[in-house]
């Protein structure tokens, strides 16, 4: 159970008249990842109006009037009208008394939600028309709500204008991005509104350099579909460069993917700790939906920066739906996928959503090492650790629904 923070206050004296602000000061610590604040006056028959806002180190954050009864701020979501940011810090309530009507008071509600690890499930790589995607942006949003998404990156090609444009929907995250498009292969940069200053690249060192000044910058980078069936989608700039994940799925599981997939294998044996992600790569013209697949990842909390963390720390599990097969470890407050493991360690495993039929692979630098079959949509697989690195994959006949990054040794 969250340990909230919770403030009531109760205002039925304003000293200064109509026309005046009071304000109703409140602490949030490093720790805190949401603030709540709700509203009651009376109104109606009563013929009070009091506004609504909040400032932060004594300048303004946000202000509905008396539009809205609850806002919510979060650092990279909020209630339309405020703005995003960082939430530690000095906060005031700002009320702004427009009416004083017969017996006004009004019940103020402050709640402040502190952070917690969680289980977020999104896309890190789909487009838009700012590109050559096919929807606006803000259609491009709503379809990936509409596929119950947490989070979704908008990574148009050598372009950042789509980040300009902000969804009045505090329910998913955008985080900012842009796909590197060269002739010598493609990468996403995730995190920033404008990565680099020129993207253009003439050979395969100007996209090692582009990549670099992305990190420098402090985006989070992933190789994208390495094995595309074209010229300048197949990557081409080696993997000796400046990069966060490798994305094993792309859109439908196909020839390329499967290719991508053995490579990342060869990668791991070659002692390469590359995390996976996958990507719908969704664009109108190639049907493809946001989320098939998706990233499920353990973040530290909502947050676009705990997100791309999760991400270069290899706490992803890339499956065929958001909703559908899962793996995770039984103990979550223990190990987790991405992280060091003694050799001898026990590990548990629950898997969720099977089909009678499943093939589940244990691999290892060896290769599949274990199978088992499902009789049933809930298994726990229990395994001493050993080797160099473990991981997990479910079939589905020839096709995959599952892939856990791996645990290392």
């Amino acid at each position: 159970m969250q340990d909230y923070q919770d403030f009531h206050h109760v205002i039925n004296q304003f000293p200064e008249g109509e026309k005046s602000f009071i304000e109703i000061p409140f602490e949030v610590g490093p720790q805190i990842e949401r603030i709540d604040v709700s509203y009651h006056f009376p109104f109606g028959g009563g013929g009070s109006v009091i506004d609504l806002g909040v400032a932060q180190h004594g300048r303004m954050r946000g202000w509905t009037g008396a539009e809205r009864g609850h806002i919510t701020l979060e650092a990279d979501r909020v209630t339309p009208g405020y703005d995003k940011g960082p939430l530690a810090g000095a906060w005031h309530v700002v009320l702004g008394v427009v009416k004083i009507g017969p017996e006004c008071k009004v019940d103020l509600h402050i709640r402040l939600t502190p952070k917690r690890a969680r289980w977020l499930v999104g896309d890190l790589h789909s487009h838009s028309e700012h590109s050559d995607g096919g929807v606006t942006v803000l259609d491009a949003i709503y379809r990936a709500r509409g596929s119950r998404l947490d989070y979704v990156a908008i990574t148009d090609h050598n372009t950042v204008s789509q980040n300009a444009i902000c969804a009045d929907d505090p329910g998913i995250l955008v985080i900012p991005a842009m796909e590197l498009t060269s002739y010598y292969g493609h990468t996403n940069f995730l995190g920033l509104h404008r990565p680099v200053d020129d993207w253009r690249c003439r050979s395969p060192q100007d996209v090692a350099d582009k990549m670099q000044e992305a990190r420098s910058k402090g985006a989070t980078i992933v190789i994208n579909h390495p094995f595309q069936n074209s010229a300048g989608g197949r990557w081409q700039a080696g993997f000796d460069v400046a990069f966060d994940a490798y994305e094993i799925w792309n859109g439908n599981w196909s020839v390329m993917n499967e290719q991508g997939l053995a490579f990342w294998q060869e990668l791991l044996v070659a002692g390469r700790r590359i995390p996976a992600t996958g990507g719908s790569d969704f664009h109108l013209k190639n049907r493809r939906r946001h989320g098939y697949p998706a990233n499920r990842l353990y973040a530290d909390d909502g947050s676009i920066a705990s997100i791309l963390k999760a991400v270069r720390d290899g706490r992803n599990v890339v499956t065929f739906s958001p909703d559908a097969t899962m793996v995770k470890p039984v103990d979550e407050a223990g190990l987790m996928f991405g992280d060091r493991v003694a050799a001898g360690t026990p590990l548990a495993l629950g898997f969720t959503g099977l089909v009678a039929g499943d093939e589940i692979r244990v691999v290892t630098e060896a290769g599949v090492v274990q199978t088992r079959t499902a009789e049933r949509s809930e298994l726990t697989l229990e395994r001493v650790f050993s080797g160099r690195f473990l991981r997990f994959e479910v079939w589905r006949g020839r096709e995959p629904v599952l892939f856990s990054n791996p645990f290392y040794a």
